[in-house]
């Protein structure tokens, strides 16, 4: 899509954004937040929308336009309606979702930029990017059938050496009483409950939650639901668990914050355990450029300075980092398969087709744990982490 026509969508999805929301001004000298939108001036800059007022007092922001998608035949919502009636997209279209997170977002820097504050009966940025998530993940669940996923070749799988390691470490899960959070479809979720454990799945996403307890229904066992997100559990003070697991789901959330409301929930001798992507490798982070259809736009892979938030916060840390020589998966994927990375989530098609890619990643799993051992500073370019904590 060219540059100009990219600028023409981006003013027209800021304008829809801006007239959604309302805001008031700090000062009541200021004009009102409809007339102060008005007199936004817009212009296009090397590949940047730039967004300029004089009122209250001159301000300019600029922002990149590649970090927003558009339609290809449009993005006025006559075209949404089109592209929907005509199977072009389906009716929770993941691009009009993700770029309701991004423009009201810029929405929100343009407004506290100029003296505006969200009016005390209208939801807070977090409030309304909890929302679009739970709409969001509510739409993958429907499209999900979750009945028919093998639970046991998802955690066991050769392609799964977080979970199979997680599993290991954790030991006999016979009566220890489980927290996942963000617990999505519930594949470990109901694993857990397989191998014996009492487990609460929690989500902010009803339909994730209702396609959890589908699945653990098809594999005989029982979970219970809790709807929430990580950042406000919303649990009794007294809630107590043995293990609270959270896979692949920090690098969405504040982890300072998350870490802070689970970890009263923590029992004695009580495990944290979470997994995540790392974020510095640079092959990974143009998958990532690319993959923006099945991905949010909240992610933020885990850095450095978040690893040491775990040190900060318990006694006994241990991390385990996966995946380096053996993202040559991923690459065989592209080049050879031809397979797109936004019409799969190579993250869950790699782990169901285990069995197809043993005979190259068992390999390459032995060098990497010989590669990690002999240069300890590669393990920050594999893809994920397993960070096991105990208070």
């Amino acid at each position: 899509m060219a540059k100009k026509i990219k600028f023409e969508s981006f003013k027209y999805r800021f304008l829809i954004a801006a007239q959604a929301t309302s805001y008031q001004a700090e000062n009541i000298n200021h004009p009102s937040w409809n007339d102060f939108v008005r007199s936004i001036e817009f212009s296009y800059e090397k590949a940047e929308a730039h967004i300029a007022w004089q009122l209250p007092s001159p301000g300019h922001l600029k922002f990149p336009l590649d970090e927003a998608r558009f339609y290809l035949r449009g993005d006025s919502e006559k075209e949404v309606v089109y592209q929907q009636e005509t199977g072009l997209i389906n009716s929770e279209d993941p691009i009009k979702i993700k770029n309701d997170i991004y423009f009201k977002e810029i929405v929100m820097r343009v407004a506290e930029s100029a003296g505006y504050k969200k009016k005390d009966n209208v939801q807070t940025l977090h409030d309304e990017r909890i929302q679009v998530e739970r709409e969001f993940h509510d739409a993958w669940a429907d499209s999900e059938d979750v009945e028919n996923i093998d639970v046991r070749a998802a955690n066991e799988a050769c392609t799964s050496p977080e979970m199979r390691y997680i599993t290991q470490r954790l030991g006999n899960l016979k009566g220890k009483r489980l927290l996942d959070v963000g617990c999505g479809l519930g594949e470990a979720s109901v694993y857990f409950a397989i191998l014996g454990a009492e487990v609460t799945s929690s989500d902010l996403s009803q339909g994730m939650l209702d396609a959890t307890s589908r699945l653990a229904k098809a594999n005989n066992v029982n979970v219970k639901q809790h709807v929430a997100s990580a950042e406000d559990m919303q649990l009794p003070p007294d809630a107590k668990f043995d293990i609270i697991y959270a896979g692949n789901l920090l690098h969405h959330v504040d982890i300072k914050e998350t870490i802070t409301r689970i970890k009263p929930h923590l029992a004695a001798d009580g495990m944290f355990v979470t997994w995540d992507p790392l974020a510095y490798n640079p092959a990974i982070n143009a998958y990532r450029a690319i993959a923006t259809d099945v991905r949010t736009p909240d992610e933020h892979p885990l850095k450095w300075n978040d690893i040491k938030l775990f040190h900060e916060n318990f006694k006994n840390v241990e991390t385990k980092y996966f995946w380096l020589s053996t993202l040559i998966i991923f690459v065989i994927m592209v080049l050879a398969q031809r397979r797109n990375p936004n019409k799969e989530r190579f993250w869950k098609v790699v782990v169901h087709e285990g069995e197809k890619w043993r005979w190259l990643y068992t390999p390459l799993e032995k060098l990497d744990r010989l590669l990690l051992w002999l240069i300890p500073p590669l393990r920050l370019l594999c893809w994920n982490v397993v960070i096991i904590c105990k208070a």
